[in-house]
């Protein structure tokens, strides 16, 4: 399998780090303060702030440590069935959705906690808030749904169904015009087709990947094969309707060579 490279500029990939160490920097001593003062409002407050930094230096890692290993190892294309029909799935690396759900779920917990210290000091209108904004990042980060809200890319004879963070988009083949192979991937459609959207995830996850005039936007980044392999399926099936039919069999599987 082709190892990827990284797109962003050696600026901005040193800027990530450099904000991970500060947010370490700040975080670790905080925490330490705040256990040490736990008996007072102040050493309480510095200690939700501590963890909560710490959430995000170690979100913040652990997304730079996936991400690199998406690009060594990227995932493959696979044969899966689809609502009973058998369907080529580009599936995209689950490891940076995984990391965002589960730092939305930590900084729920700090947040909870926070929740906690502000009811035993009676401050309830502090604690109301501070209880439901745990619990919409803890619906919202979604961590029973694991991996498969990544998603990716499903192609059957009959059409495609995108799928990003539970934004699912169902396209049949008629309603496809054309795909430009970058990133983000337009896929063009017909002006006069509505698509269909589903959400199955929660709000705030995904925008929806529709545009105005007609292109649904693809996120490429961690998918199998990236946008030249994508691009290369729905420009087929759109300029060779016959080779729709073997979507899903074992000869619309790329071969390893073409991949590496």
């Amino acid at each position: 399998m082709r190892t990827t490279q990284d797109t962003r500029p050696a600026g901005l990939r040193a800027l990530a780090w450099l904000g991970i160490i500060l947010l370490l920097a700040i975080g670790l001593p905080l925490t330490a303060m705040g256990l040490l003062g736990l008996g007072t409002a102040l050493g309480r407050g510095m200690l939700c702030g501590g963890l909560a930094l710490l959430v995000g230096a170690i979100g913040g890692m652990a997304r730079e440590l996936v991400e690199s290993r998406a690009r060594r190892d990227p995932p493959r294309p696979r044969l899966e069935m689809l609502d009973g029909r058998p369907a080529l799935h580009l599936p995209r690396t689950a490891g940076p959705t995984l990391v965002s759900s589960w730092s939305l779920a930590a900084l729920g917990a700090v947040i909870a906690l926070g929740a906690v210290f502000t009811g035993l000091e009676g401050r309830w209108v502090w604690c109301l808030l501070l209880g439901v904004t745990a619990g919409w990042l803890g619906w919202s980060s979604a961590i029973h749904r694991g991996s498969s809200l990544a998603g990716g890319l499903w192609f059957t004879p009959a059409g495609m169904r995108h799928d990003d963070r539970g934004v699912v988009v169902d396209l049949p083949w008629g309603s496809v015009t054309g795909v430009v192979p970058q990133q983000p991937m337009p896929v063009l459609l017909r002006p006069d087709h509505t698509p269909d959207v589903t959400r199955t995830g929660p709000t705030g996850r995904a925008w929806r990947p529709v545009r105005r005039g007609g292109v649904l936007a693809v996120d490429t980044r961690h998918l199998a094969g990236g946008p030249v392999l994508a691009s290369y399926v729905i420009g087929k099936a759109v300029t060779d309707p016959a080779s729709r039919e073997l979507l899903g069999s074992e000869a619309s599987l790329p071969s390893p060579e073409s991949l590496t």
